[in-house]
């Protein structure tokens, strides 16, 4: 198994202590005596534990992930086994997601089997579709689902909710109550449905890349499930005072993923009241490494070409946001050809749209 960092351990002992005393006082109270900051309670959702863990990109959050699932079930369920949800903002990062975590070599599955006894499953939704109760039972299940396909609406969200015959097992034998809440047939009947499923088992909740899942319909669609616990992972969560602010347990910074060998390059961190000042100084500090890689072209025949990343925000219904096509236009601004002409010079290495004009003299890539 892949040891953990400091930074990562230290994650994890956080996420315990809270847990356990949640299970103790209340997720609010335990937020605030571990953070020394406010809860932000989210309607339909009272007094569960719905915490995120902030580790940059590069840090290895997936692995923290993957190694909270048992302390989750350990501290917080007092069990050990647990039926997780780990939930993914899009197809291809689920595809990548299934992949890693039924790949015995691979480090996320071997944190998995190492903490958890070697009692796994990790299923899509059309598996889900046919869990069979005994799995549940004997084995801690991870189910990896898109946001958007446990939504009504959506297509595969329906064969969630729908009638199944394939599940009628997990309803026999269920002791007094714990058919309460479930969605019934106009009998009473609770409904074979996988929604219904994991209703009863009330699942662990995780929500990979979470600054992507912060609207009040991510959040009503989560509160279907019954879920116990909800812990969020991101690079980038969001803060106070925008709507639905992250309850962030535990943060690192990048400092400390590069005293711990994680990123090998120097950091400069400069900020900005006015984003457009942000983009305007990245723009000039790119244009500034080509005029050094340059002279260091025509000093030794090496050239190294600077590139700057900028992340625009994700579209929001009823929100305004700085998304692709806002930066972008940032950018024509600032001298770059809009996107439809960028694959123009795509052969010269110096395009505009890379930093400073074109030129004709320079070799293909």
């Amino acid at each position: 198994m892949l040891p953990l960092k400091p930074y990562q351990q230290d994650a994890l002992d956080t996420l315990a202590r809270y847990l356990v005393l949640a299970g103790k006082t209340g997720a609010k109270r335990a937020f605030i005596e571990v953070t020394e900051r406010p809860y932000h309670s989210v309607e339909g959702l009272p007094e569960l534990p719905y915490v995120c863990i902030r580790i940059p990109t590069g840090g290895g959050k997936t692995l923290v992930a993957c190694h909270s699932i048992a302390v989750t079930a350990q501290e917080f369920l007092r069990q050990d086994r647990a039926l997780v949800l780990w939930l993914v903002p899009t197809n291809t990062i689920k595809e990548q997601t299934l992949r890693a975590l039924r790949d015995r070599k691979h480090p996320y599955r071997a944190a998995l089997d190492a903490t958890l006894e070697g009692r796994v499953s990790v299923l899509d939704l059309q598996e889900a579709l046919y869990l069979q109760r005994s799995t549940l039972d004997g084995d801690t299940t991870i189910v990896v689902f898109t946001l958007a396909a446990l939504r009504v609406e959506n297509t595969d969200g329906r064969k969630i909710y729908d009638q199944n015959g394939s599940l009628m097992s997990h309803f026999s034998g269920l002791p007094d109550g714990l058919t309460e809440g479930l969605d019934p047939h106009e009998d009473g009947r609770p409904v074979y449905s996988l929604a219904n499923v994991l209703r009863m088992r009330r699942p662990v909740v995780i929500v990979d890349e979470a600054h992507n899942a912060r609207t009040d319909l991510s959040f009503d669609t989560l509160a279907r499930f019954n879920p116990s616990c909800i812990l969020e992972f991101t690079a980038t969560p969001a803060q106070p005072p925008r709507t639905n602010p992250s309850n962030v347990v535990y943060s690192c910074s990048a400092d400390e993923l590069r005293s711990d060998g994680m990123i090998k390059l120097p950091i400069h961190l400069q900020t900005h009241v006015d984003w457009r000042a942000a983009v305007g100084s990245a723009v000039k500090r790119r244009e500034e490494l080509e005029r050094l890689a340059r002279a260091e072209e025509d000093a030794t025949g090496e050239y190294f070409r600077p590139i700057a990343l900028m992340q625009a925000q994700p579209r929001r219904q009823n929100q305004e946001t700085l998304g692709v096509d806002v930066v972008s236009a940032a950018l024509v601004e600032w001298g770059f050809p809009p996107r439809a002409n960028r694959c123009r010079n795509r052969g010269d290495r110096r395009d505009r749209s890379l930093g400073e004009g074109a030129r004709q003299d320079a070799p293909g890539p």
